[in-house]
């Protein structure tokens, strides 16, 4: 009987050695990951973020996007459909974390600390992980749907706000004011951030938000007993 040779397994360091040398493929996000395929997708949007933020959404391709992940396009398309559905993407992600700041802020007990760690938080948040993503300012490049379904999530955390305005000033903890114009007023300057915030810029993230909240509460004439 003809013996069948087995095939020859190389070590793995011989293995590891073979494989060409290049960019970390979606940007390294898959290191001891429990669900690959929503890693995958996060570092997407987020590389799409700061592409969209260099090169501006409509001079961006999907092939600008690949590139930046190390990846081919076609793989791309196992994740998203389109530019479009990135845009999205990258409002729910920040929209969300507004959400995230604003719960786990809920945590003070005075209305004021609450605004205040409110505004540092999503500052942090959005700073740390979205970073330079200009993109998220174009609500008109979205699509009427995504755009709606953005709204909506936003006048949610938007009517939160005005409450806590409201609850600050029934507590006669800052001056009587408008709560809409307020909320719009500091979430107004939070939202502009990505447009000249840079990651080699000479305030730090955590600068930036500290500095922020308390340009915030200031701005909402806080009386001189709740100082």
């Amino acid at each position: 009987m003809k013996k069948t040779s087995k095939p020859t397994t190389l070590p793995a360091s011989t293995q590891a050695a073979a494989k060409p040398a290049g960019a970390a493929r979606w940007n390294n996000a898959l290191a001891g990951a429990p669900d690959p395929r929503a890693l995958r997708k996060r570092a997407l949007i987020l590389a799409a973020g700061r592409v969209f933020g260099d090169k501006g959404f409509h001079n961006t391709t999907l092939d600008d996007i690949a590139a930046a992940l190390a990846v081919t396009k076609p793989a791309l398309y196992r994740y998203v459909q389109n530019k479009h559905e990135i845009l999205y993407e990258c409002h729910r992600m920040a929209v969300e974390m507004a959400e995230q700041a604003l719960a786990e802020a809920m945590q003070q007990r005075e209305t004021l600390d609450i605004l205040r760690a409110f505004v540092a938080l999503y500052i942090g948040k959005i700073t740390s992980e979205l970073g330079t993503c200009v993109v998220l300012t174009e609500y008109y490049s979205m699509t009427h749907e995504h755009n709606e379904l953005i709204q909506q999530r936003r006048r949610v955390i938007d009517q939160q706000l005005r409450q806590l305005i409201v609850r600050a000033m029934d507590e006669g903890a800052i001056e009587r004011c408008d709560p809409k114009l307020a909320v719009f007023y500091f979430m107004g300057a939070i939202n502009n951030i990505n447009r000249w915030f840079s990651d080699n810029g000479p305030s730090s993230s955590d600068a930036i938000a500290q500095a922020f909240a308390e340009h915030t509460i200031q701005c909402l004439q806080p009386c001189h007993s709740a100082r």
